[in-house]
Protein backbone atom coordinates (compact mmCIF):
# COMPACT_ATOMS: atom_id res chain seq x y z
CA UNK A 1 0.00 0.00 0.00
CA UNK A 2 2.77 2.43 0.97
CA UNK A 3 4.64 1.65 -2.24
CA UNK A 4 1.54 2.31 -4.33
CA UNK A 5 1.02 5.67 -2.65
CA UNK A 6 4.67 6.61 -3.27
CA UNK A 7 4.38 5.57 -6.93
CA UNK A 8 1.28 7.74 -7.29
CA UNK A 9 3.05 10.73 -5.71
CA UNK A 10 6.02 10.23 -8.03
CA UNK A 11 3.80 10.11 -11.11
CA UNK A 12 1.93 13.25 -10.05
CA UNK A 13 5.21 15.10 -9.46
CA UNK A 14 6.65 13.99 -12.81
CA UNK A 15 3.44 15.03 -14.55
CA UNK A 16 3.37 18.43 -12.83
CA UNK A 17 7.01 19.22 -13.63
CA UNK A 18 6.56 18.00 -17.22
CA UNK A 19 3.55 20.29 -17.63
CA UNK A 20 5.58 23.21 -16.24
CA UNK A 21 8.47 22.49 -18.59
CA UNK A 22 6.18 22.25 -21.61
CA UNK A 23 4.38 25.46 -20.65
CA UNK A 24 7.64 27.43 -20.53
CA UNK A 25 8.84 25.74 -23.71
CA UNK A 26 5.77 26.97 -25.57
CA UNK A 27 5.85 30.46 -24.04
CA UNK A 28 9.56 30.95 -24.74
CA UNK A 29 9.44 29.17 -28.14
CA UNK A 30 12.07 26.70 -27.03
CA UNK A 31 13.23 24.13 -29.54
CA UNK A 32 12.34 20.46 -29.26
CA UNK A 33 16.04 19.56 -28.90
CA UNK A 34 16.30 21.72 -25.77
CA UNK A 35 12.99 20.56 -24.30
CA UNK A 36 13.14 16.81 -24.90
CA UNK A 37 16.19 15.99 -22.72
CA UNK A 38 14.69 17.78 -19.73
CA UNK A 39 11.55 15.66 -20.03
CA UNK A 40 13.59 12.46 -20.29
CA UNK A 41 15.54 13.53 -17.20
CA UNK A 42 12.33 13.37 -15.17
CA UNK A 43 12.26 9.62 -15.73
CA UNK A 44 16.02 9.12 -15.41
CA UNK A 45 16.11 10.72 -11.97
CA UNK A 46 13.12 8.74 -10.78
CA UNK A 47 14.90 5.53 -11.80
CA UNK A 48 18.05 6.78 -10.02
CA UNK A 49 16.11 7.24 -6.79
CA UNK A 50 15.06 3.61 -7.05
CA UNK A 51 18.65 2.48 -7.76
CA UNK A 52 17.56 1.01 -11.09
CA UNK A 53 20.20 0.07 -13.63
CA UNK A 54 17.92 1.37 -16.40
CA UNK A 55 18.63 4.91 -15.21
CA UNK A 56 22.09 4.51 -16.74
CA UNK A 57 20.83 3.21 -20.08
CA UNK A 58 18.28 6.00 -20.51
CA UNK A 59 20.71 8.55 -19.05
CA UNK A 60 23.38 7.65 -21.60
CA UNK A 61 20.98 8.20 -24.46
CA UNK A 62 19.81 11.47 -22.94
CA UNK A 63 23.39 12.75 -22.51
CA UNK A 64 23.69 12.91 -26.30
CA UNK A 65 20.70 15.26 -26.45
CA UNK A 66 22.02 17.40 -23.60
CA UNK A 67 25.35 17.85 -25.36
CA UNK A 68 23.59 19.75 -28.14
CA UNK A 69 22.10 22.24 -25.67
CA UNK A 70 25.43 22.68 -23.89
CA UNK A 71 27.09 23.51 -27.20
CA UNK A 72 24.46 26.13 -27.94
CA UNK A 73 25.01 27.76 -24.51
CA UNK A 74 28.81 27.74 -24.72
CA UNK A 75 29.12 25.30 -21.81
CA UNK A 76 32.03 23.44 -23.35
CA UNK A 77 33.07 21.50 -20.27
CA UNK A 78 29.49 20.30 -19.85
CA UNK A 79 29.44 19.40 -23.55
CA UNK A 80 32.64 17.37 -23.16
CA UNK A 81 31.30 15.78 -19.99
CA UNK A 82 28.02 14.76 -21.61
CA UNK A 83 29.31 13.52 -24.96
CA UNK A 84 32.73 12.04 -24.16
CA UNK A 85 32.37 11.07 -20.50
CA UNK A 86 28.75 10.53 -19.53
CA UNK A 87 27.65 8.45 -22.53
CA UNK A 88 30.34 5.72 -22.28
CA UNK A 89 30.31 5.62 -18.47
CA UNK A 90 26.51 5.38 -18.36
CA UNK A 91 26.52 2.48 -20.81
CA UNK A 92 29.34 0.81 -18.85
CA UNK A 93 27.35 1.36 -15.64
CA UNK A 94 24.27 -0.32 -17.09
CA UNK A 95 26.32 -3.35 -18.09
CA UNK A 96 28.18 -3.46 -14.75
CA UNK A 97 24.98 -3.18 -12.70
CA UNK A 98 23.30 -5.84 -14.85
CA UNK A 99 26.13 -8.28 -14.11
CA UNK A 100 25.84 -7.58 -10.36
CA UNK A 101 22.06 -7.96 -10.25
CA UNK A 102 20.87 -10.59 -7.78
CA UNK A 103 18.03 -13.03 -8.27
CA UNK A 104 15.63 -10.72 -6.44
CA UNK A 105 16.45 -7.85 -8.81
CA UNK A 106 18.49 -5.78 -6.33
CA UNK A 107 22.09 -4.63 -6.66
CA UNK A 108 24.57 -4.73 -3.78
CA UNK A 109 25.55 -1.17 -2.77
CA UNK A 110 28.84 -0.17 -1.12
CA UNK A 111 30.35 2.73 0.83
CA UNK A 112 33.74 4.39 0.47
CA UNK A 113 34.29 5.31 4.09
CA UNK A 114 35.89 8.52 5.35
CA UNK A 115 39.48 7.91 4.20
CA UNK A 116 38.69 6.93 0.64
CA UNK A 117 36.03 9.63 0.37
CA UNK A 118 38.63 12.22 1.39
CA UNK A 119 40.97 10.99 -1.34
CA UNK A 120 38.16 11.12 -3.91
CA UNK A 121 37.27 14.68 -2.85
CA UNK A 122 40.89 15.83 -3.15
CA UNK A 123 41.31 14.22 -6.57
CA UNK A 124 38.09 15.84 -7.77
CA UNK A 125 39.19 19.28 -6.55
CA UNK A 126 42.59 18.83 -8.19
CA UNK A 127 40.94 17.85 -11.48
CA UNK A 128 38.69 20.90 -11.25
CA UNK A 129 41.65 23.25 -10.77
CA UNK A 130 43.53 21.67 -13.67
CA UNK A 131 40.49 22.04 -15.93
CA UNK A 132 39.89 25.63 -14.92
CA UNK A 133 43.52 26.83 -15.01
CA UNK A 134 44.89 24.81 -17.91
CA UNK A 135 41.94 24.03 -20.16
CA UNK A 136 39.33 26.80 -19.82
CA UNK A 137 41.59 29.50 -21.36
CA UNK A 138 41.43 27.51 -24.61
CA UNK A 139 37.71 28.33 -24.89
CA UNK A 140 37.45 32.09 -25.37
CA UNK A 141 33.66 32.02 -25.57
CA UNK A 142 33.15 29.74 -22.56
CA UNK A 143 30.27 30.64 -20.25
CA UNK A 144 30.96 30.68 -16.48
CA UNK A 145 34.03 28.39 -16.81
CA UNK A 146 34.63 28.26 -13.04
CA UNK A 147 31.29 26.58 -12.36
CA UNK A 148 31.25 24.66 -15.62
CA UNK A 149 34.71 23.15 -15.05
CA UNK A 150 33.80 22.04 -11.52
CA UNK A 151 30.63 20.36 -12.75
CA UNK A 152 32.74 18.59 -15.38
CA UNK A 153 35.19 17.20 -12.82
CA UNK A 154 32.46 16.27 -10.34
CA UNK A 155 30.37 14.58 -13.05
CA UNK A 156 33.22 12.18 -13.78
CA UNK A 157 33.56 11.37 -10.07
CA UNK A 158 29.83 10.86 -9.58
CA UNK A 159 29.51 8.74 -12.73
CA UNK A 160 32.35 6.42 -11.75
CA UNK A 161 31.24 6.07 -8.13
CA UNK A 162 27.69 5.33 -9.31
CA UNK A 163 28.99 2.74 -11.76
CA UNK A 164 30.88 1.08 -8.90
CA UNK A 165 27.75 1.24 -6.71
CA UNK A 166 29.07 3.58 -4.01
CA UNK A 167 26.42 5.35 -1.96
CA UNK A 168 28.58 8.47 -1.61
CA UNK A 169 28.06 9.19 -5.32
CA UNK A 170 24.65 10.65 -4.51
CA UNK A 171 25.98 12.89 -1.74
CA UNK A 172 28.64 14.36 -4.02
CA UNK A 173 25.92 14.75 -6.62
CA UNK A 174 23.91 16.92 -4.20
CA UNK A 175 26.74 19.48 -4.20
CA UNK A 176 26.92 19.38 -7.99
CA UNK A 177 23.16 19.80 -8.27
CA UNK A 178 23.18 22.91 -6.08
CA UNK A 179 25.91 24.46 -8.24
CA UNK A 180 24.16 23.37 -11.43
CA UNK A 181 20.99 25.11 -10.26
CA UNK A 182 23.02 28.26 -9.55
CA UNK A 183 24.60 28.07 -13.01
CA UNK A 184 21.27 27.81 -14.80
CA UNK A 185 19.80 30.65 -12.75
CA UNK A 186 22.67 32.80 -14.00
CA UNK A 187 22.03 31.63 -17.55
CA UNK A 188 18.29 32.28 -17.36
CA UNK A 189 19.00 35.86 -16.27
CA UNK A 190 20.91 36.23 -19.52
CA UNK A 191 18.36 34.31 -21.59
CA UNK A 192 14.87 33.61 -20.12
CA UNK A 193 14.40 30.85 -22.71
CA UNK A 194 16.55 28.66 -20.44
CA UNK A 195 13.89 28.56 -17.71
CA UNK A 196 13.28 24.87 -18.46
CA UNK A 197 16.78 24.11 -17.31
CA UNK A 198 16.25 25.93 -14.02
CA UNK A 199 13.12 23.84 -13.50
CA UNK A 200 14.89 20.57 -14.26
CA UNK A 201 17.90 21.57 -12.14
CA UNK A 202 15.61 22.15 -9.16
CA UNK A 203 13.85 18.83 -9.85
CA UNK A 204 17.24 17.08 -10.10
CA UNK A 205 18.28 18.44 -6.71
CA UNK A 206 15.09 17.17 -5.12
CA UNK A 207 15.45 13.71 -6.66
CA UNK A 208 19.14 13.40 -5.83
CA UNK A 209 18.43 14.16 -2.18
CA UNK A 210 15.83 11.39 -2.36
CA UNK A 211 18.35 9.09 -4.03
CA UNK A 212 20.96 9.74 -1.33
CA UNK A 213 18.43 8.82 1.33
CA UNK A 214 17.14 5.73 -0.49
CA UNK A 215 20.59 4.42 -1.46
CA UNK A 216 21.70 4.81 2.16
CA UNK A 217 18.61 2.97 3.39
CA UNK A 218 19.14 0.15 0.89
CA UNK A 219 22.80 -0.17 1.86
CA UNK A 220 21.97 -0.38 5.57
CA UNK A 221 19.29 -2.98 4.90
CA UNK A 222 21.73 -5.04 2.82
CA UNK A 223 24.42 -4.70 5.50
CA UNK A 224 22.00 -5.85 8.19
CA UNK A 225 20.97 -8.80 6.04
CA UNK A 226 24.61 -9.81 5.46
CA UNK A 227 25.37 -9.62 9.18
CA UNK A 228 22.30 -11.71 10.00
CA UNK A 229 23.34 -14.34 7.45
CA UNK A 230 26.88 -14.43 8.87
CA UNK A 231 25.53 -15.17 12.35
CA UNK A 232 23.41 -18.11 11.21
Amino acid sequence: MKKRIQNSIDLVLVGAVAALILTFAVIRHQTVLKTLPTLITLVVQLLTVRASRYSFLLGGINAVLYSISYFQEGLYFSLLSAAAISVPIQIYSFIAWSSKKKSNGTVELKVLGVKRLTVVALVTLAAWLVCYVAVSPLFDSATYPLLDSYLFAAAITVSLLSAWRYVEAQYISIISSVLSLALWILLVIRDPANMNYVIIAAYNLFRIVQAARNWTRKYLEQKKSREASAQE
